[in-house]
């Protein structure tokens, strides 16, 4: 028997036993569609934009020691987005919390 037999068969025993509950079966079928509408009125109230990317400063981790790691998160508190690498995404630059005091 062919898998597309056996899942017509599947569906129509299913549904001959949800005959009986039609506020059930209605609900079951409807339910997805009623979800699926939403998600595309959303989608075409919201069409995507294009971003560049997004570069965020290097902050230091609490093994660098607990005043860099504080001064990385009170100075990057509102997180910022840069179009352009920052100074320490250059390769070899371990950090730029030197001059931070």
């Amino acid at each position: 028997m062919a898998v597309g037999t056996q899942l017509w068969l599947l569906l129509w025993k299913n549904f001959t036993y949800r005959r009986r509950q039609r506020i059930q079966l209605a609900i079951e079928l409807v339910w997805p569609l009623f979800l699926f509408v939403i998600l595309i009125s959303v989608r075409r109230s919201h069409p995507p934009f294009v971003q560049h990317e997004c570069h965020f400063p290097n902050k230091a981790l609490p093994s660098a020691g607990t005043l860099p790691w504080i001064q990385g998160i009170i100075c990057n508190m509102n997180n910022p987005c840069f179009r352009y690498p920052t100074a320490g995404e250059a390769p070899g630059t371990v950090g730029n919390f030197d001059g931070s005091m």
